[in-house]
Formats: C-alpha cells, sequence, structure tokens
C-alpha cells in the first residue's frame, strides 16, 4: 500500500501520533482500524477530547490513567481495539538482511577460567 512515511504522515494529518519505532505493518493496522471504527461503529477516535476518550476507555473497563501528549496515542490505540475487536499490533519491521549483524562472544568470568 504505503511506505512507513506516508503512512505515519497520513495518520498524523487524521490525527494520530505514532511514535518512529512503529512498524509499517502496525501503522496499516492503525490505519484501517481507525476507518473500521468510522464507518461501523460511527466513532472517530483521533477527534476525541482527553476527557471523552479516557470515558469511552473507563466505560469499556479500562482502568486509565490520564490522558497527556504521552499517553494520548496508546489509550486512542486501545479504543481503537476495543471497537473493532482487533489488535493494532503488527509484525516488526523486517530487518534487512544484507547488514550484517556482529555477534559479541560471551565474556569470560572467574568461574568459566581453567585453573
Amino acid at each position: 500500500m504505503s511506505n512507513k512515511t506516508e503512512l505515519q504522515r497520513k495518520l498524523k494529518d487524521i490525527g494520530y501520533e505514532l511514535g518512529p519505532f512503529a512498524s509499517k505493518d502496525t501503522l496499516s493496522n492503525v490505519l484501517r482500524l481507525h476507518l473500521s471504527a468510522s464507518e461501523n461503529k460511527g466513532v472517530d477516535v483521533a477527534k476525541l477530547s482527553d476527557l471523552t476518550l479516557r470515558k469511552n476507555l473507563t466505560e469499556n473497563g479500562l482502568v486509565v490513567g490520564p490522558v497527556t501528549n504521552h499517553t494520548r496515542a496508546i489509550y486512542q490505540r486501545k479504543l481503537l481495539e476495543i471497537l473493532t475487536n482487533e489488535t493494532s499490533e503488527g509484525k516488526e519491521d523486517e530487518m534487512d538482511n544484507d547488514i550484517p549483524i556482529p555477534i559479541t562472544p560471551p565474556r569470560a568470568t572467574r568461574s568459566s577460567i581453567a585453573r
């Protein structure tokens, strides 16, 4: 569909601030869940006020702390998951197999040194 940067930009335009470490798959899932919640439940989670977001979560049995700039994206995802009964978690971004990953051998300890 889209690349990761395009998905991040599209979600930000809608009202979701997902961190830079979210995988492309997770971003796609959040967008899909957003569209599903909007169309099927009539709820635009991205546009909910902090108070309404918190109220919707507590009404669905979640224990919710304060909604802040740091917690809002987490709570938005939780509400999307509740409304759609699906998970927003995606598989991790695939690693580039062309990049060698150095392997560090374990350090010798006193007990592993022959006497």
